[in-house]
């Protein structure tokens, strides 16, 4: 006897997707969106999703994004409150300062719909050039939900790996300056190459920059080590990416203006 599909067997068999590379970008870049949206418990988070995003948008954030993030990690001299737009981004209970619930879900939306929005889109229209397609029959083939690598590429996602464990071990500080050395190693991995000789030279010989980055139990060298991180960490793994990518050659900031304005946060 002949066996017919009804329309809903006929629907479930279809793949979620022939060119699952696509989704799955869109599925993580959506993840982190939501995380911005619902805000982060510490300074930390703010960092670690910085480096999440410069990957998962595969390098097309604005290099000034990056400039005004790292201002948002230097000290308030006249205060002990964070800054303005970093106190948008923690929650409520992690804030020093006092924010209305309208501007923090503004500020948050716009750097949603306008900053990762147009990164998202760049990404997509670069990644869609060689999205492969499957169109056999095995089911984890052409599945978003089951894919391991971001994007589905191996090297972006060992890179991205490499990029959150040396930002982990720098926010945690160095015990000796022989660790700083291997550190290195390690950054040149989590960079693609993409920093200088003179940097890692001063990370192992200048004096200030060593007082930084080794381990002291106090705020003021953890506000340290974070700026370091913001201020050349960051914009390190970005041109890391993009050199991955092969998008190295252009400017970033050719892509449109990326900026965040303080004078979207309004006090009170």
């Amino acid at each position: 006897m002949e066996v017919t599909m009804s329309s809903a067997d006929e629907e479930s068999s279809v793949p979620d997707s022939v060119r699952p590379s696509l989704v799955k970008l869109t599925d993580d870049l959506a993840t982190e969106r939501n995380r911005l949206l619902t805000g982060f418990e510490s300074r930390r988070e703010v960092l670690e999703w910085a480096q999440r995003l410069t990957v998962r948008t595969m390098g097309r954030l604005p290099t000034q994004w990056y400039t005004d993030l790292a201002e948002q990690f230097r000290g308030v001299s006249e205060s002990d409150h964070e800054r303005v737009l970093l106190s948008v981004l923690l929650t409520e209970k992690r804030r020093s300062r006092d924010l209305h619930p309208d501007a923090v879900e503004g500020v948050r939306g716009r750097m949603a719909g306008v900053i990762m929005r147009q990164a998202h889109h760049r990404a997509f229209r670069y990644l869609r050039v060689d999205a492969n397609e499957y169109t056999d029959t095995e089911e984890s083939a052409h599945d978003p939900a089951k894919q391991r690598y971001i994007a589905m590429r191996p090297a972006l996602d060992e890179l991205d790996e490499k990029q959150c464990a040396t930002l982990s071990q720098l926010l945690e500080g160095f015990r000796t300056r022989q660790s700083i050395i291997r550190w290195g190693d390690d950054l040149d991995l989590a960079t693609h190459g993409q920093v200088s000789e003179e940097f890692l030279t001063r990370c192992f010989s200048e004096d200030s920059t060593v007082e930084n980055l080794l381990c002291a139990d106090h705020t003021a060298a953890e506000r340290g080590r974070e700026l370091f991180a913001a201020a050349y960490l960051l914009p390190a793994f970005h041109a890391g990416v993009r050199d991955l990518t092969g998008f190295s050659g252009e400017s970033a900031d050719e892509e449109g203006q990326g900026g965040l304005s303080r004078d979207d946060v309004p006090m009170g």
